[in-house]
């Protein structure tokens, strides 16, 4: 907890314990060096000083930097705590706000989807003795089956071990197709059939395939869309695009100055990981998202979770 929470305070860079390690990268504090014998070579130049006076000069500037440190670190030792404390402040406070969104939903989905249709069901379970009842009573239960495995699968996506990582995504490919059945957009996956994502990565990816995939077939209005997926070295590339209907308000160089809530979202995720993600008109026509990240173990990705 401490560790995460330090590095929050720190800005994340490293230190080798120096009081200016904490302010100055090694190149700034090199730099510093450099500058500041050059204003004494130069001082000594335009007076007319001798070497001793120069070395004097440099005894005493090193004595006024180690005073420094010594009156920096002091200062950085009484607000640590404090600083520490704010950050734990803030991470408790987003955790708290993230609980409550996933309340929220969760609260609006068995009001919206389930509560209104156990509701009608029961309205009509006095009147089941005919048979066009029965046949509505068991399609708006099958409706409800289907709803509540979505959910499941949205809240937490259950990806089948004895397939590859590819296969899973097919799958996954196949299943948001049947959801739109009055759409014939071709999708052309591109990925490493031998491709080995690790935990939890495999996951993340997983949501952001459904996520990009399904506002495809919701908004983008077109016939084709392509999934490019990679993983060179410890670097996750993931491309999503197709010939649909190009962003309606473009910056001046392609990319996007609004996010609709999936997209915001997904953002937040790929930035709390130190990625990218940008999305940008394609030409003549379509939509491209493009997402990178360095895959660094579990325990960044249970930090942006967490946090």
């Amino acid at each position: 907890m401490y560790r995460r929470d330090h590095q929050c305070f720190s800005g994340g860079k490293e230190t080798d314990g120096s009081p200016l390690s904490a302010i100055f990268h090694s190149w700034q504090r090199l730099l510093l060096f450099f500058v500041l014998t050059g204003i004494l070579l130069l001082l000594c130049a335009a007076f007319g000083w001798q070497f001793p006076v120069f070395l004097l000069l440099v005894n005493l500037s090193a004595a006024f930097l180690f005073l420094c440190c010594i009156l920096l670190g002091e200062n950085l030792k009484a607000e640590q705590p404090a600083l520490i404390k704010d950050s734990d402040y803030a991470c408790a406070l987003n955790r708290i706000k993230h609980e409550e969104e996933l309340k929220e939903t969760f609260s609006n989905f068995l009001h919206d989807e389930i509560l209104q249709d156990l509701l009608s069901v029961k309205n009509l379970a006095g009147k089941s003795d005919r048979p066009e009842v029965r046949q509505l009573i068991l399609k708006t239960l099958d409706q409800l089956n289907l709803r509540i495995r979505e959910k499941m699968q949205d809240c937490h996506p259950v990806l089948l071990k004895n397939l590859t990582f590819k296969e899973n995504l097919e799958q996954l490919i196949l299943s948001i197709q049947s959801l739109f059945p009055q759409q014939t957009i071709q999708v052309t996956f591109l990925c490493s059939g031998t491709l080995l994502m690790p935990a939890p990565y495999d996951v993340l990816i997983y949501r952001l395939v459904r996520e990009l995939l399904t506002n495809i077939y919701k908004h983008s209005g077109g016939t084709h869309a392509w999934i490019a997926l990679s993983l060179e070295g410890t670097t996750a590339k993931l491309s999503v695009w197709d010939d649909g209907a190009q962003i309606s308000v473009p910056e001046a160089d392609g990319t996007v100055s609004f996010w609709h809530k999936g997209l915001f979202s997904m953002k937040e995720q790929i930035d709390s990981l130190g990625g990218t993600l940008t999305v940008s008109s394609r030409i003549p026509q379509g939509v491209r998202t493009e997402i990178q990240f360095d895959v660094k173990g579990e325990d960044s990705y249970q930090h942006f979770i967490r946090g």
